[in-house]
């Protein structure tokens, strides 16, 4: 197996993560990204949150692996030329590897660039997979955000498949036009790129999905807190917040999303040394566990995706639903 770690430098990681911190915990109203959920513990507890035996009611990875597995032979385009596979997110690979298989049965060999913002876990996933494929799999691991990672990928020549499962649904919408427009300008004619995401519509379902009765959501969602205490030495207590976890829909806007946050049930004040500032609330205050104005887990209908790979440049080829309509699957193709 092959595998050539690529990486941020240290300084640069550090600069930015820090300076979207402070960014968010100064604003009005105040938050933390939602992506610094995903350290190493953060992922471990999304795993978590999908696995059906802990949350029955999570119903996204569920129905998006059932249509997955229905349909990989026509989600798959057939190609004479070997496709390099493209990972976006990649998480423990669960979802990708019936892509894997399916790309397996038409050539002998598969280069695979793994992207994902934890190295720890992502080092753990490959080793997993270099015993399970041995030398058919030639994996190139990339611990990157998104916006450095796709630009990597920019210099590998030749087809291209390119896999963004589920992850699109946690940025805001604008990051989510940004990174589907940075997408498309890595793709050829002869690149597709293959990503899902949630329809459901339903308001009963989504908030039994996400205040699950055993608060692995919730769990998630604080480990944020539990990072910034750990990595900046601040004392912030949850216990001195409210957890609130809501559906926001609006048919007529670009998307609806669950929106987290903690809310000060009185006034609050805790310094946090490494980042140098204050983080003081008043009493009712929110501090929200995304970027403001916007939620996670957005929610589409199929008129609002092809408007918004519209304007990421993208042409959406086709799509596939589960029987419950609840995930969508969509291959799309450089316009």
């Amino acid at each position: 197996m092959d595998i050539n770690i690529q990486d941020l430098s240290k300084e640069n990681m550090t600069d930015t993560k820090e300076q979207k911190l402070i960014a968010g915990l100064t604003s009005s109203p105040k938050y933390i990204p939602a992506w610094y959920k995903y350290d190493s513990l953060g992922s471990e507890l999304e795993l978590d949150c999908r696995d059906t035996a802990k949350n029955n009611d999570y119903y996204l990875y569920r129905c998006m692996t059932s249509c997955l597995k229905s349909n990989i032979q026509d989600i798959v385009p057939n190609k004479e030329t070997p496709y390099k596979l493209i990972d976006l997110g990649s998480g423990n690979c669960s979802k990708t590897r019936y892509v894997i298989d399916q790309l397996l049965k038409a050539q002998t060999q598969l280069s695979f660039y793994p992207l994902d913002i934890s190295k720890e876990f992502l080092m753990r996933t490959v080793d997993i997979l270099h015993h399970e494929y041995g030398r058919q799999l030639v994996i190139h691991p990339t611990a990157e955000n998104y916006v450095n990672g796709i630009e990597k990928f920019r210099q590998l020549e030749g087809p291209k498949l390119i896999l963004w499962f589920n992850a699109i649904l946690n940025l805001t919408y604008h990051d989510q036009v940004e990174t589907l427009r940075l997408i498309s300008d890595i793709m050829t004619d002869d690149c597709h790129l293959i990503f899902s995401t949630d329809i459901t519509q339903d308001q009963h379902s989504i908030l039994k999905a996400y205040n699950d009765k055993n608060g692995l959501h919730k769990k998630l969602f604080l480990n944020t807190i539990t990072r910034l205490n750990r990595e900046y030495g601040s004392e912030v207590n949850p216990d001195l917040f409210r957890y609130v976890m809501d559906f926001v829909s609006d048919p007529n806007s670009d998307m609806s999303y669950v929106r987290a946050y903690i809310q000060a049930t009185q006034h609050v004040t805790f310094p946090i040394p490494g980042l140098g500032l204050r983080l003081e609330m008043e009493r009712d205050e929110r501090l929200y566990l995304h970027e403001s104005g916007t939620g996670v887990s957005c929610k589409y209908t199929m008129d609002q995706i092809r408007t918004l790979t519209n304007r990421a440049g993208l042409k959406l080829a086709n799509s596939w639903t589960d029987d419950q309509n609840h995930a969508v699957i969509c291959r799309c193709e450089k316009m």
